[in-house]
């Protein structure tokens, strides 16, 4: 609860009651809020009562109006007073009701012929709502009440005093309607911050409890981040290291309560929201990264920031590797067609020049194994695929920095053809069939190095002579030809008794005797 005091109201200094005030401000609040069933009214309201209502979070603005309403108040709010009030929370149906109050009690303090006659009700203004909240780069307008007693004023100018901080070059007025509400239309700020305008008369001259209203102009969405340092290095026995993110709107304005995350090889995400300056600070372990990677950092509605972690010796662990090349693969036992090139940078961005790499190679040999940098840090390897199709790698080690290319090593062209049947290769061997029951063969090819490679070409060669093959084997006829990339399919047949000889190919072919005997 805010302290306030001693008090200043009027010619008269209140100090602060006894506690035990508060009991009776509660008695005081169910009465006024009893309407016709209290007896009497509730006794006025010195400014520690008020304020001890206002600060209550179990009594809200409209019933603390309520009561000031029936009761009054005990003094003449000053223009110190006011300021109290509004610090301790009282809002523009308060602030009106008290200026209503007061001007009731000076009304009828005139003559009593006059106090017995019902004092005129005050003009009143009230901002609706009493904050207006706009984001920078937005226009914003401002609407007030203006009324005696329950009946709008209309066709009368108010002015907020203060508007001309916004850039206008007078303060901004505004005429009522037929309600009794003036719309103030305020210009575009780009900057954030928050503001406090008098309502005032079209004249100038100030109104009861010299009503405001309270313009908040805030940062709009997130626009840019900005990232410090530009990479993490972990120095010396450092174990932490500290990355401070900067989040601004489109205008530069800091958008404060923003959420900021850092994930990426770290375990769990780190999250940190930005303080009123935009700013928010992040703490990275070295035991829960890896040096030489990187982790991203990540603002709602932006891209995400790459921030490298620097390797050790300095090395940049996103500049240092293998150049992307035209084609990564080669038929096996053959040279790519153009050497690697490895790469290396510190995090400073300078070439790491007259630095040793190591090179070592699966499923392929490298030439040189081991080189230094050139000026412009950087060394080229040639590599000859290996022996077995598939997947091939060349790693590269600098300092105890290891980075990899993967290559491929493709069949090499068709070598030999294997036939199999049911699975069993019957390559230049006799295989027994019944007259008249069809009975498949199964084609593959073969490259010098025993990879199976393509048999595509092989395939469409044999549909386009499968009728001159016809001719050629009256007795073991072709009942099916069905190709693939990796095999042939070959379904025959045969006509009558006897041993047949069945070849298959051309120029590379593959051949088994067939035995035809009778059906059981």
């Amino acid at each position: 609860m805010p302290t306030f005091g001693p008090w200043k109201c009027g010619s008269s200094d209140h100090p602060v009651r006894d506690p035990s005030v508060r009991s009776r401000l509660a008695v005081l609040a169910l009465a006024s809020l009893a309407g016709p069933l209290a007896a009497q009214a509730p006794p006025p309201l010195d400014k520690t009562e008020l304020i001890r209502l206002l600060t209550n979070p179990l009594f809200a603005q409209t019933e603390v109006a309520d009561v000031v309403r029936r009761s009054c108040l005990t003094f003449h709010p000053t223009e110190r007073d006011w300021a109290d009030l509004r610090t301790a929370g009282a809002a523009g149906e308060v602030i009106a009701t008290a200026a209503a109050c007061d001007s009731r009690r000076s009304s009828s303090a005139g003559s009593s012929a006059s106090a017995r006659e019902e004092a005129p009700q005050p003009m009143t203004a009230v901002a609706q709502p009493a904050e207006v909240v706009t984001t920078a780069g937005t226009a914003a307008t401002v609407r007030v009440r203006l009324s005696r007693g329950r009946t709008p004023l209309r066709r009368t100018t108010l002015a907020l005093r203060g508007t001309t901080a916004l850039g206008l070059p007078r303060d901004a007025s505004a005429v009522t309607d037929d309600s009794g509400i003036a719309v103030f239309r305020l210009p575009v700020v780009t900057r954030a911050g928050t503001h406090q305008f008098e309502i005032r008369t079209g004249a100038g001259s100030a109104l009861p409890g010299q009503p405001a209203v309270l313009y908040s102009v805030r940062s709009a969405r997130p626009s840019r981040v900005r990232v410090m340092p530009d990479y993490v290095a972990f120095r010396g026995t450092d174990s932490t290291a500290t990355i401070v993110a900067t989040v601004t709107d489109s205008l530069g304005n800091p958008v404060s309560g923003e959420p900021v995350d850092l994930n990426g090889g770290i375990g769990a995400p780190l999250t940190a929201l930005t303080d009123s300056a935009g700013r928010a600070t992040l703490t990275v372990l070295s035991s829960s990264v890896s040096r030489g990677g990187s982790v991203q950092l990540r603002v709602r509605g932006l891209a995400p920031v790459d921030l490298e972690i620097a390797a050790p010796a300095g090395l940049s662990g996103v500049n240092t590797g293998f150049l992307p090349i035209a084609s990564s693969y080669a038929p096996v036992g053959n040279p790519l067609g153009q050497p690697l090139v490895f790469r290396a940078r510190t995090v400073q961005g300078a070439p790491a020049a007259g630095r040793t790499v190591h090179f070592r190679a699966l499923n392929a040999r490298v030439t040189p194994e081991s080189a230094v940098l050139d000026s412009t840090g950087r060394v080229r390897v040639d590599v000859v695929l290996g022996m077995r199709a598939g997947e091939a790698a060349v790693f590269a080690s600098i300092d105890s920095v290891e980075r990899v290319a993967t290559l491929r090593a493709e069949p090499g062209p068709i070598d030999s053809l294997i036939l199999d049947r049911n699975g069993e290769v019957v390559n230049g061997r006799a295989i027994v069939v019944q007259v008249g029951v069809p009975f498949a063969l199964r084609l593959r090819a073969h490259d010098l190095y025993g990879n199976e490679t393509s048999i595509d070409a092989l395939g469409q060669a044999l549909r386009a002579g499968r009728a001159r093959l016809n001719v050629r084997q009256q007795d073991l006829q072709l009942v099916t030809l069905e190709s693939a990339d990796s095999a042939v399919v070959v379904t025959l047949k045969a006509v009558r008794v006897g041993t047949y000889q069945f070849v298959i190919g051309s120029g590379i072919t593959a051949n088994v005797r067939v035995d035809a005997i009778p059906k059981p």
